[in-house]
């Protein structure tokens, strides 16, 4: 060892190390002197030592240079992430059996979420805000003035009793939806005055303004928590009797009367699904929902295949999901799978696989909105099916027909951006198992109540993942019969999927 100018150490080479990198570039001997070469410092250059050190390869030297095939990129289709939460509640309810009543302030929320465009000029105060909620009673229609706008003529025709109610009962839900539930009770108990002096002394031509507002009276009794579940009922009956004594049975009828009329055999249908799986049926109820029904065209006519923009399907599929509610049976009952019920249950499936609804083509709306009533009068149709095959008829999830109707009903729903249905997406929902099945429920319904975010449809979503939440806890499948009882009855009434 001896020391160099600098006064540091330095050591011999070692035979294994390599020349330092200002002899390598120069290609001269190197002495390996460690730390620095005797050459480079009686040269005046500085040693770069023997360390590693990091090169890039020369412009055109093919040797060193490294030369990609091709470059490639793997498309990542994002997709936005749900999450279904299970609260303690949930898991509680699951112990019990059975689901708490929801909380009015949280239903508030829901139904107050957003306002709907501004439609009518009623009272002193809505004329200020321009304010109506007409529109959320007719969700499905692609020109929803039909409905909206009949109603408006009808409470606006003139001052008689029947208009008058049909006025208050507007304000009332106008009121109720702007949160105002003083001024909401106020224009309620006015439209009750004016609809009774109207019902003492009826004439047939105000009819349809009692009907109107007999029927917006039976939804405002929905949603409000301070009613009994039995005052909707009284109304939707009411309704129902004036209904009879102006129109005749198997009869055909168009224009605004045909309107009112499906309107009000919407009503019908949903009240008879809701109170099929309510709990504490009463006696009105249980008359209400073996009702005749009231329908606007006859049998056999060719109009009842065409798709109803109001109601979503045609009036021969809202008449099937009646006979299927009838069909759908406790499995303690004595007629459960017995030899009639089967075969009523074969009738209706064939019917209901068979059956093909059309759009009337009469109407001024673009392909584009015609193909998507299409697609929603099919999703409603498979909808049925499922409820027929997995209710009435106690399939399980393994079965040939249920698997291929609820394949079906995802790919159609898949193609649908949104669904203005309540009740199919309910039916579909409660049959979702996989995460790419619950994507596609909870995109659509993020969607619909983007476009039209009424009570209805947020009452549905929740109720859907509810029962979400009850089919994960448990370990094996829960009966479905069970299953739409809880979340169903976890309403203050009956909901009405509308």
């Amino acid at each position: 060892m001896r020391k160099n100018v600098s006064g540091q150490a330095a050591f011999p080479a070692s035979p294994d190390l390599k020349r330092c990198w200002n002899c390598r570039a120069l290609k001269i001997a190197c002495d390996k002197t460690v730390p620095f070469c005797h050459n480079c410092r009686d040269k005046g250059r500085k040693c770069s030592g023997y360390g590693t050190r990091l090169s890039w390869p020369r412009q055109g030297d093919s040797r060193r240079f490294a030369h990609p095939k091709g470059i490639y990129t793997i498309p990542i289709k994002s997709r936005p992430r749900h999450f279904i939460n299970t609260s303690v509640q949930d898991m509680e309810a699951f112990e019990s059996k059975g689901l708490a009543p929801y909380d009015p302030a949280t239903l508030n929320r829901i139904w107050f979420s957003q306002q709907p465009p501004n439609i009518a000029r009623l009272d002193t105060f809505l004329a200020a805000y321009g304010y109506s909620s007409t529109p959320r009673l007719a969700p499905s229609s692609h020109d929803p003035n039909d409905l909206c706008s009949l109603l408006i003529r009808l409470s606006l025709k003139d001052d008689s009793f029947s208009s008058i109610a049909s006025r208050c009962a507007i304000s009332a839900l106008s009121y109720y939806y702007l949160g105002m539930e003083m001024a909401a009770a106020v224009s309620k108990t006015n439209a009750l005055r004016a609809l009774q002096a109207s019902i003492e002394a009826p004439e047939l031509s105000q009819a349809m303004q009692m009907m109107a507002a007999s029927m917006l009276l039976c939804i405002f009794e929905t949603l409000d928590f301070n009613s009994s579940d039995l005052s909707w009922t009284i109304f939707f009956c009411g309704t129902k009797r004036i209904a009879n004594l102006v129109t005749e049975k198997d009869d055909t009828y168009f224009g605004e009367k045909a309107l009112l009329m499906d309107w009000i055999f919407y009503h019908d249908v949903m009240y008879k699904f809701s109170i099929r799986h309510w709990d504490n049926k009463n006696a009105d109820q249980i008359e209400l929902a073996g009702q005749r029904k009231l329908i606007s065209k006859a049998v056999f006519a060719p109009e009842r295949l065409t798709v109803v923009p109001i109601l979503g399907c045609s009036l021969e599929l809202l008449d099937l999901i009646c006979q299927v509610i009838d069909a759908v049976l406790d499995h303690n009952d004595a007629g459960y799978q017995s030899e009639s019920h089967m075969a009523i249950i074969k009738s209706l499936e064939i019917r209901l696989q068979n059956l093909e609804q059309r759009h009337s083509g009469i109407s001024e709306i673009d392909s584009g909105k015609a193909a998507h009533q299409v697609r929603v009068a099919e999703v409603f149709r498979l909808a049925t099916l499922i409820y027929l095959l997995r209710l009435a008829k106690g399939e399980s999830m393994g079965h040939k027909a249920y698997n291929l109707a609820v394949a079906s009903a995802f790919d159609v729903l898949g193609q649908c951006a949104f669904c203005e249905r309540p009740w199919p997406m309910f039916i579909i929902g409660l049959e979702a198992r996989t995460d790419e099945q619950r994507s596609v429920i909870l995109t659509v319904f993020r969607e619909s109540l983007r476009r039209q975010p009424h009570g209805t449809m947020s009452l549905a979503d929740r109720m859907v993942r509810d029962a979400w939440a009850q089919q994960d806890l448990c370990r094996d499948e829960i009966d479905q019969l069970v299953l739409y009882g809880r979340v169903v009855n976890r309403n203050h009434v009956p909901p009405c999927f509308t």
